[in-house]
């Protein structure tokens, strides 16, 4: 019978001999395993970096997976990294059911997970057998940066390095620009665009700009660009419904501030079709010719809505008598 354990007390060459034989990214070696180790025990919401887990049989491994907090949402976790050993579905939905029970008692209530479309085993997986929904799709396009002229004088204003001051503006920003009908399973709060105090511990890097109208004080746009290599950079942005002609100058300009950071880099668009205007963005590049790098549906299971206290609860006045001990009194019983 299938075991499972923390990759923090299992083997590390072990670990490491299976991902030499089957090309598969286990470990993470710019995270020393000091920090692995104090992550294991904290509580969910002071977690800072990804946790994996091996499901073994007499010391085979036969499935590993990676969960973290998605976007460094307090409850909300994303599923990161899946390997299964060829004929192993029922160990996938053991690993999955394994993490979502643990996660759970530490107060998670939902999970998320981006599958490409051609991984129908994958998809079938989380779908028909751990009961993931299909909630939205995420397309990724390269960027030919040959098909963009930046003009500094016509695009620099308006575009500013993004400052934590502006959490609140880019969180509703990024909310009000979701369908109303998926906004519960993607919303983000402020924390979520604030620095993360562990970022220096990450394996990738992060940096951010903002369209923003100094006048009125309002932010229009929000592009957060990550890498892992410091050669290729994707793009995770949101436009405001109105702004979206802006679309063009934010490349323009983020391309040459990479240009700035290194000689050579690879950019590349996310498009995430739960923000009301994805559509116009992904004609655009459509229209210019970009390679569909990346086409993957975005699969979530929701446990639990969280919702403030209605002020219907805060006034609502609640008697509760137990009839038992005054019917006892006053009732004979003669048999």
């Amino acid at each position: 019978m299938a075991q499972i354990k923390s990759t923090v007390f299992y083997n590390p060459k072990k670990l490491k001999d299976l991902s030499q034989s089957s090309g598969f990214d286990f470990n993470k070696p710019a995270i020393p395993y000091l920090f692995s180790f104090i992550n294991y025990f904290l509580p969910l919401r002071a977690k800072f970096i990804s946790e994996s887990y091996v499901a073994y049989e007499k010391d085979k491994i036969h499935g590993f997976i990676t969960i973290e907090r998605d976007e460094r949402s307090r409850k909300r976790l994303k599923i990161t990294k899946v390997f299964l050993e060829q004929n192993s579905f029922d160990i996938g939905k053991l690993l999955v059911q394994y993490i979502i029970s643990r996660y759970c008692a530490n107060g998670a209530v939902s999970y998320q997970v981006v599958v490409e479309d051609s991984q129908a085993d994958m998809l079938f997986l989380f779908v028909e057998g751990c009961g993931f929904r299909k909630n939205a799709h995420e397309l990724i396009y390269k960027v030919n940066s040959d098909d963009l002229k930046y003009d500094e004088n016509a695009i620099s204003e308006g575009f500013k390095f993004y400052k934590n001051v502006k959490s609140a503006d880019v969180c509703r920003l990024y909310n009000l620009n979701i369908n109303s009908y998926q906004r519960h399973s993607f919303a983000r709060t402020k924390e979520q665009f604030e620095p993360y105090f562990a970022a220096g511990m990450c394996d990738k890097i992060s940096f951010s700009y903002v369209l923003e109208d100094e006048q009125k004080g309002k932010v229009y746009g929000y592009f957060n660009i990550t890498t892992y290599n410091n050669v290729d950079y994707m793009l995770d942005f949101v436009l405001d419904a109105a702004f979206e002609v802006y679309f063009e100058d934010a490349l323009c300009y983020i391309v040459h501030c990479l240009g700035k950071r290194v000689k050579s880099s690879n950019l590349y668009v996310k498009i995430k079709t739960y923000f009301t205007n994805h559509k116009i963005f992904k004609e655009y590049c459509e229209n210019k010719g970009w390679e569909l790098v990346k086409s993957s549906c975005i699969l979530t299971k929701d446990y639990l809505k969280e919702i403030k206290e209605s002020s219907l609860l805060k006034s609502a006045k609640i008697v509760f008598n137990d009839i038992t001990p005054a019917f006892k009194s006053n009732t004979s019983f003669n048999p």
